[in-house]
């Protein structure tokens, strides 16, 4: 079987490349490209976009111009004409040398570009030399301030903010900036943030960080449910079941809705049964469960 090389190399980034005149107050976010697995559905690659990105899109201030990439829909690269004036870029461990690659190119045409994600939190020494400011934390907080920064000319090197705000004051993403059709659904949701357990294969765990866990009104995360006219969505929640209570309360409220969705879990949600039926009653109808292995030999 010949594999298609969309799936498995990104987009070339030729130095070439003729690209048009840094156009002010337009910002680019960008997903990177990571390989795909060959032997595997391409529809887990796409059934729901970044939620991250979204989420930034929706604390851009007004006058500024907000465009959306992911690589990984397979539409070649990201758009240079005219020239972004800020590259927002997430970066994780598994497509961190192509988050490099990009930062580099449009660095080298005159944008500036801005790190921020997971990998960044973690790893900010490995990220700085390729950015012109990292986000280090809470985005939707350093977004505004990065934006205001670079208008004034004065981008800092770093920002960094924690998770300690209210998270029912944050605006809902910005789903409008989608191609709705490249995605099985765009209602990518999160009811909370952060969870009571520290497993050590869990981003969580990673030293020095401190995310509290913090809870949306299930009246929030349904009205954003019911806006985004989809009839799935995926609750990307560490555990969506960390707190109890909250999740009944939750799925009270979804039940009218007649919808369907999932959600990572922890496996101790069934040992309260009444949770599970409310759960599927709510239109559950499947959950994400991570295991982890004790041994090596468990591999």
């Amino acid at each position: 079987m010949t594999i298609p090389r969309e799936m498995t190399h990104p987009p070339l980034l030729r130095r070439w490349t003729k690209t048009g005149p840094v156009k002010p107050r337009l910002a680019l976010l960008v997903n990177p490209f990571y390989p795909k697995d060959p032997n595997a559905s391409f529809g887990k690659h796409v059934l729901t976009p970044t939620l991250a990105l979204t989420s930034i899109a929706a604390a851009t201030p007004a006058h500024w111009e907000i465009r959306y990439w992911d690589e990984n829909l397979l539409d070649g690269r990201p758009p240079y004409d005219p020239l972004p004036a800020v590259v927002g870029i997430t970066v994780h461990l598994t497509f961190a040398k192509r988050a490099y690659a990009l930062a580099e190119w449009y660095r080298r045409r005159g944008s500036k570009v801005v790190l921020g994600g997971l990998h960044v939190q973690s790893c900010p020494e490995e990220c700085a030399p390729h950015a012109d400011a990292l986000a280090i934390g809470d985005g939707v907080q350093l977004w505004p301030r990065i934006l205001a920064d670079v208008e004034a000319g004065c981008l800092r090197t770093r920002y960094v903010a924690g998770y300690t705000g209210d998270f029912r004051d944050e605006p809902a993403p910005r789903r409008s900036i989608l191609p709705r059709r490249s995605f099985l659904t765009t209602a990518s949701l999160m009811a909370t943030r952060g969870c009571h357990n520290r497993c050590g294969f869990c981003y969580l765990a990673t030293e020095g960080l401190r995310m509290p866990y913090r809870m949306r009104d299930p009246e929030q995360v349904a009205a954003e449910f019911i806006l985004d006219r989809q009839p799935y969505g995926v609750f990307i929640d560490n555990n969506l079941g960390s707190d109890r209570e909250y999740l009944r309360r939750l799925c009270r409220t979804l039940e009218p809705l007649k919808k369907i969705w999932s959600a990572a879990v922890t496996i101790d949600v069934t040992d309260d049964p009444a949770l599970v039926r409310s759960m599927a009653l709510a239109g559950c109808t499947g959950v994400f469960v991570g295991f982890e292995s004790l041994t090596d030999a468990n591999l």
